[in-house]
């Protein structure tokens, strides 16, 4: 969520505070300009997939999940939102992948455990 850019921080907080009253077209412009100021910086790209997905945008979302994941591999965050998506798109076996891996990552995501719980004898049923 910082970088070592006290205005790319500046732009984050100001994000948050329009993702915080819904105004998801604000955020997703500060965003959208977070990133083309910094191009390396995952936290940014994570948060254009958040909006995005409370967008309902979930084709976009996937794509700048796909590019948080490129810059940082372990963003445990990242994973826990493709879960979400593949949910949301009816592909069982993505989201639990992707909930596994992010619990890999963070033992303590309880929602994320919660998922694999939840989708381990639909996966399972099906790949035997």
């Amino acid at each position: 969520m910082q970088s070592d850019d006290s205005e790319a921080d500046s732009m984050m907080a100001c994000g948050l505070a329009a993702m915080h009253v819904r105004d998801l077209a604000t955020a997703l412009a500060i965003y959208s300009a977070l990133v083309e100021r910094a191009p390396d910086f995952a936290g940014a790209w994570n948060k254009c997939t958040t909006v995005y997905f409370l967008m309902g945008e979930l084709k976009a979302s996937l794509a700048d999940v796909e590019r948080t994941l490129a810059l940082e591999p372990r963003h445990f965050g990242a994973l826990r939102g493709a879960g979400q998506i593949h949910l949301q798109r009816g592909l069982l076996r993505q989201a639990y992948e992707a909930f596994r891996r992010a619990l890999e990552i963070n033992p303590h995501l309880d929602g994320a455990r919660m998922f694999i719980e939840m989708l381990r004898d639909e996966v399972l049923s099906k790949e035997l």
